[in-house]
């Protein structure tokens, strides 16, 4: 058991605590393999740290991984790849569609490069094809600065009148993925961290419709060569869209237990990544305007300040309480934060029950996590957590030390201690009672979603 001490700071891990370089939760790796490279997602897992927890916590084969925050979809690629069953939850309705796409059997998908020949050869595009006009998303005057030129938009627009009409719909996911991806290539700025950023002399660099087709064509031509490469993933992949909190209830029969799960919820870093891929829900028309993006928000972990959540009850940990009040003493750019802080933790505890309701008894969560910290204040994030898992019915085994950093300067104000990113690894071993009333819960929750129990 791992308890949480009363220090200030954390103190350094030894180096054997430390993760392999090819196991950490970094996107980069992921660059060259096969499906993975079809997006580049900087917040992503590397296939590595995926392959690691499969071979180290699940049956050699034929296992069954849960993932309720997917992301990108590096834990159902790399999961189903190795074999497993895995099954994954995601609100983000562009990242959802993304992670369908690359864990798709493309065995009879030869036809891409036909297809995409086709589509490059269109000059016309649908009337209901209609880019967002409430936002910098493209150039329209009155604006300074916008992410694509008038041109690229257009033949966004025309590529992707000609996708929609392409069959059979693997080609077509597969193709519209591919535009959606080239759009960075010919953007003006570049997704950096938590943000985009304006490319050098971007007004000078003029990309066109031709750069865009250039793009794209590149993005087709590597995509066809990992379905040579890999055409099918030897086990399964199941990706639902929806809000974990919720959904985990709601997948498949409620006695289907998993052997594990790998996840990693979004940080407590008071920021909503839905900003980072908001030209990709408006561009998909996932959202068309503020009022849509900000829906997706309210059903995203209570991470973030880009909307006003709901404030819950304190969670009685006193760890947790003790942080909070030190952050509510000191000057903060919102005072909404020390609630953000609870809630976010309120949804982590709910987040780890649902997930015991889930779990074969002897079965192994690993929850990348990280901390985060308020005018100097340091939230221990995987302290806490590794709380809430044994209130859970959990024993932590281990925390494996990814990284250190300096955080952001903003949310820390200059405190001089390091942030740490980490796996919680914690084995799920119930006393008796716990069991009972977990899976009596979800005998429950099962028979009332198929109607059997009236509310």
């Amino acid at each position: 058991m791992i308890r949480p001490t009363e220090s200030s700071s954390s103190p350094k891990a030894p180096t054997s605590d430390f993760a392999t370089a090819g196991a950490r939760p970094d996107f980069a790796p992921n660059y060259d393999l096969p499906r993975h490279r079809w997006y580049r997602f900087k917040e992503g897992f590397s296939a590595g740290l995926v392959s690691a927890f499969v071979a180290e916590y699940l049956p050699s084969r034929n296992g069954r991984l849960l993932d309720p925050f997917l992301g990108s979809g590096t834990t159902a690629v790399e999961g189903a790849r190795l074999g497993h069953s895995v099954v994954g939850i995601e609100t983000n309705p562009f990242m959802a569609f993304m992670a369908n796409v690359k864990t798709r059997d493309y065995t009879r998908a030869d036809s891409l490069e036909h297809a995409a020949l086709q589509c490059l050869r269109q000059r016309s595009r649908s009337a209901a094809f209609i880019l967002p006009r409430d936002s910098t998303l493209v150039e329209r005057k009155g604006l300074e600065k916008w992410l694509l030129n008038r041109t690229v938009a257009t033949r966004f627009e025309q590529l992707r009148t000609a996708i929609a009409e392409i069959t059979p719909p693997t080609v077509r996911d597969l193709l519209l993925l591919a535009l959606l991806s080239s759009i960075e290539e010919v953007a003006n700025a570049r997704k950096d961290g938590k943000c985009w950023r304006y490319k050098n002399n971007w007004c000078s660099l003029n990309f066109n419709a031709k750069s865009l087709d250039e793009a794209f064509t590149g993005q087709v031509l590597r995509y066809a060569e990992d379905i040579v490469a890999c055409p099918r993933l030897s086990g399964r992949a199941t990706v639902f869209r929806g809000d974990a909190r919720v959904k985990l209830g709601r997948i498949g029969p409620a006695d289907q237990l998993y052997d594990g799960v790998l996840t990693s919820p979004p940080y407590l870093n008071s920021f909503d990544y839905t900003d980072i891929y908001r030209p990709e829900l408006l561009l998909l028309n996932f959202a068309r305007n503020s009022t849509e993006l900000r829906r997706i928000r309210f059903a995203t972990l209570r991470s973030h300040m880009q909307v006003a959540w709901k404030p819950s009850p304190p969670l009685d940990i006193p760890l947790l309480q003790r942080k909070i009040d030190a952050i509510n003493s000191a000057e903060l750019w919102c005072g909404r934060i020390p609630e953000m802080i609870n809630a976010y933790f309120v949804d982590l505890d709910q987040i780890v029950e649902q997930c015991a309701r889930r779990l074969k008894v002897g079965a192994t969560a690993g929850f990348v996590v990280a901390d985060s910290a308020y005018c100097g204040v340091v939230i221990p994030v995987d302290l806490i957590l590794s709380v809430i898992f044994e209130r859970r019915g959990f024993v932590t085994k281990k925390i494996t030390l990814f990284r250190w950093t300096l955080g952001n300067g903003h949310h820390q104000q200059r405190s001089i201690e390091r942030l740490k990113e980490v796996m919680v690894i914690a084995e799920y071993k119930p006393s008796g009672r716990q069991l009972y009333s977990s899976r009596t819960t979800m005998y429950m929750q099962g028979k009332e979603l198929r109607g059997g129990v009236s509310c």
